[in-house]
């Protein structure tokens, strides 16, 4: 459920904003461990356009590409002494991007009325992300700026390697599929039409027969094959957006063979990378939580860190929340336990993400070698059944002649 706060943070600020939570209480807890103290929390109530709205909404105008350059900029130029107005002025005019070059404007203005780096790029979180400003504004308040943006750079960098690792195990089988569909539907609207002149009104096989029945159908009904292969993929990026939907697949999508491997093995190098930073840079724990369920993408593995959250606002462990629902894997409950109890959790979590880093890497080797044969096999088996089922009343024929 989720609630929208006014509050005053430590540094005497107004801070408003929505925070999801089980009830009221459980609200004013996170908001305490954010070091906000309340004065108004309320349920937010959003109506069905507003939330349908939502659904829709455009991702960031700044690539992450862009925004891994200038973190690695701002940091370079805050350590060497430029203050930083000036760092930004400077980024702000060897900016290509206009619409980013007119928000690092906007912050610049922020920063020059009295506000800080982190007030300021709240303005845009869809630019920066939670990740982004709560470690910039830890960074602001211990006086270790730079290191932060450092920080942030690198744990930028990683996340995009991951997501690279990701997306090439997808690729391969992604193109794969498309290609054999298109050399399916012109076998069948192209190639055996043609064969199928050959004999005329001749009696043929069953199985000929249910092979020139479904060309007919595929030649009949083309335009409608045609939006409905377009369709289909932008309905099932449409349906994901809802939460509803995704309580249901996202657990089955953990326990398929191989991409369940390669999704849980992402998710714990991103979640442990994000936690272990956050930690390392003075983030409060329930806020670093906050972070991490924003930053998976997974609805089963976000609920067990809410999950975790909510115990470590009762007093209990990490470990405990994070495991109630069998997501995480045993050694990372058992790395951050360790961690835990010598009070160096940010060191054991970048562990973590080391090794499940590798391990994205060997899922992805996996995927890609085996989905490669397997692929070519059952192209190849569709092919040579047409292929077999056009070509059977010749066989027949053969057969009658050289019996005669």
């Amino acid at each position: 459920m989720k609630y929208r706060y006014v509050g005053i943070s430590r540094t005497r600020e107004k801070r408003s904003g929505i925070i999801e939570a089980e009830d009221p209480v459980e609200a004013r807890v996170r908001l305490r461990a954010m070091q906000i103290r309340p004065m108004v929390i309320q349920e937010s109530k959003t109506s069905s356009l507003e939330s349908f709205g939502s659904k829709l909404t455009l991702g960031s105008p700044v690539k992450l590409k862009q925004l891994i350059i200038f973190t690695r900029q701002l940091s370079s130029l805050i350590d060497s002494g430029v203050s930083v107005v000036k760092a930004i002025e400077l980024l702000q005019v060897q900016e290509a991007n206009k619409a980013f070059q007119k928000i690092l404007g906007d912050i610049k203005n922020s920063i020059e009325s009295g506000g800080t780096l982190a007030g300021a790029l709240e303005k845009y979180p869809h630019v920066f992300g939670e990740f982004f400003i709560r470690v910039i504004e830890a960074g602001e308040i211990s006086g270790t700026l730079d290191k932060s943006l450092k920080s942030v750079g690198e744990q930028l960098e990683k996340l995009a390697k991951t997501k690279a690792k990701v997306i090439k195990a997808m690729t391969y089988p992604a193109i794969t599929l498309v290609a054999s569909i298109v050399a399916v539907v012109f076998l069948l609207i192209k190639v055996i039409p043609e064969i199928s002149k050959l004999y005329g009104s001749s009696k043929l096989p069953d199985i000929t027969v249910m092979v020139l029945n479904l060309s007919n159908w595929f030649q009949t009904n083309l335009i409608i094959l045609v939006i409905g292969i377009v369709a289909t993929p932008i309905a099932i990026m449409f349906v994901y957006r809802f939460d509803a939907f995704r309580d249901v697949w996202d657990p089955i999508v953990l326990r398929t063979p191989l991409f369940g491997q390669l999704a849980v093995r992402s998710a714990v190098a991103r979640f442990s990378r994000t936690l272990s930073t956050l930690v390392a840079s003075g983030v409060p724990l329930l806020k670093g939580f906050e972070i991490c369920s924003k930053v998976i993408s997974n609805r089963a593995l976000k609920k067990s860190i809410q999950q975790a959250a909510t115990g470590v606002s009762e007093g209990k462990s990490i470990v405990e929340g994070l495991s109630q629902l069998g997501h995480f894997p045993p050694m990372v409950l058992h790395m951050i336990n360790i961690g835990e109890m010598t009070g160096r959790l940010d060191e054991l979590l970048s562990k973590v993400a080391e090794i499940y880093d590798d391990e994205v890497d060997n899922s992805v080797d996996a995927v890609t070698s085996l989905l490669q044969p397997v692929l070519i096999i059952f192209v190849g088996g569709i092919i040579l059944f047409l292929m077999i089922a056009m070509y059977m009343p010749i066989f027949n024929l053969g057969e009658k002649m050289s019996g005669i």
